[in-house]
């Protein structure tokens, strides 16, 4: 069995337990693009509640096409904008200094389709969560072959696991935020995010 999935813009935590607990997870570019999804945009927890930040794409919510060909739209500067607000949160998380300038370098780079930028997003995290000598993924821009035996996750796991708590910034203020991107996990756990994934893996078996 081959699992396919798309990805999702530093991808929510739950969705990141997910695809560990699957074997084979390959990230499939041709499957149709989705609005209203995590695809362009992530939830991180603020001083004052939940923060949406989204990815505009071309076309906007009329874009009708293959994931791998929706572009994202530079007029506005929303990598500023977006990396602003990530240090507005997470400046006084155990782990933001530490990630900084890695941060900075990656909303420093232009990619013109959305997967390839979600890819670089998957792979940051992946990396400096140690997850990547723990899970193997691999992306299919083609067709499968004849014959595969596919199963298509679904892509909108925020809020859908009830995930064990963590330290998190802003908890004594808004409480503890389940449904959020992995991006939180990272600024407060680390490299420890492996073994939180793998935990909380264990536990939601």
């Amino acid at each position: 069995m081959i699992y396919i999935s798309d990805l999702q813009y530093f991808p929510s935590i739950d969705y990141i337990i997910t695809l560990y607990k699957q074997e084979n997870v390959t990230f499939y570019s041709s499957l149709p693009f989705r609005k209203s999804t995590f695809r362009n945009r992530l939830v991180l927890p603020g001083a004052n509640g939940l923060i949406n930040l989204s990815i505009p794409i071309k076309g906007g919510r009329s874009v009708k096409t293959a994931y791998s060909n929706v572009e994202i739209d530079y007029k506005v500067d929303w990598q500023k904008s977006h990396l602003r607000s990530i240090a507005s949160i997470y400046g006084n998380a155990p782990y933001f200094e530490y990630y900084k300038s890695d941060l900075e370098h990656l909303y420093k780079c232009r990619e013109v389709n959305l997967f390839k930028w979600n890819l670089k997003c998957f792979d940051f995290f992946m990396s400096r969560s140690k997850l990547s000598k723990m899970m193997d993924f691999g992306v299919l821009y083609d067709n499968f072959k004849e014959g595969d035996l596919i199963r298509e996750l679904g892509d909108d796991f925020s809020g859908s696991l009830p995930l064990p708590m963590y330290p998190q910034v802003f908890s004594d203020k808004i409480g503890f935020q389940s449904n959020v991107s992995s991006l939180d996990l990272l600024m407060n756990l680390g490299p420890e995010s492996a073994s939180y994934i793998q935990e909380a893996s264990n536990k939601l078996h």
